[in-house]
């Protein structure tokens, strides 16, 4: 059975089979072809948005009935969209399988590590504290002999417009902890870094065997309704490493 990877992007989506490959050029399409149906957390045009993910089953040549399917989506996505997206991909496309899952999640897969300080572009409109000092209070939240671990295991989603973001909290984060070392996961290598980090992370759990029993079904679907749909913002226990 295909295992398909959809990562939903403000500006396109990206998508692939499942693969234990862990650096792959995945392919891709514009939102701005299908005139914008999805801003990132909401869908503003249900056709438009149903054309992107019929056209990503054309493209893969390969039939939804065929497959399971892993969606990637923003962190600060609203509920509504996981059960219009369940609705749509059982009841519509009949896929055999079904998960959703947040991309700083994904991400973590795609670098092979479950401890790590996960971030994510917040919110517009919201007045937080600086990114560097949330780091410092998750930081200081645990036990200091993981401190160390944490900082060498730093996973960004997002930010994507914004190519200096790295370099910049590094800096910022080397000032803060001068006696640590301190790492960002990709960093090295920016364009296979982040911008595909969840996408190829998805892939890389759906062929996970441990993964077998996360699958979402129609019929634990209509059994259990919205409590199996929340996406899932930590590592799955039972589809770790």
């Amino acid at each position: 059975m295909s295992k398909v990877v959809i990562d939903l992007g403000t500006y396109s989506f990206k998508f692939a089979f499942g693969t234990k490959t862990y650096s792959f050029e995945p392919q891709e399409i514009k939102c701005s072809e299908y005139g914008d149906p999805y801003n990132g957390k909401e869908i503003t045009d249900l056709v438009g948005f149903k054309k992107m993910i019929n056209k990503i089953f054309e493209t893969l040549e390969v039939k939804p009935n065929t497959c399971q399917v892993v969606v990637s989506v923003h962190v600060h996505e609203p509920y509504q969209l996981d059960e219009l997206l369940a609705n749509y991909f059982f009841n519509e496309l009949n896929v055999q399988g079904f998960f959703i899952a947040v991309q700083p999640v994904l991400s973590m897969y795609r670098w092979a590590v479950i401890d790590a300080i996960k971030v994510a572009k917040i919110s517009e409109n919201f007045e937080i504290e600086t990114i560097t000092n949330l780091i410092q209070e998750s930081i200081n939240s645990i036990k200091e002999s993981s401190h160390e671990i944490l900082l060498q295991n730093i996973v960004i989603a997002g930010f994507n417009a914004n190519e200096e973001f790295e370099d910049t909290l590094e800096k910022k984060l080397n000032e803060i902890y001068t006696d640590k070392k301190i790492h960002i996961m990709g960093v090295e290598k920016k364009k296979m870094g982040r911008q595909n980090s969840a996408l190829i992370g998805g892939c890389i759990l759906s062929v996970q065997e441990t993964f077998n029993t996360m699958w979402i079904t129609k019929e634990k679907y209509q059994e259990k309704g919205q409590e199996v749909l929340k996406a899932v913002y930590t590592v799955p226990e039972e589809a770790k490493f």
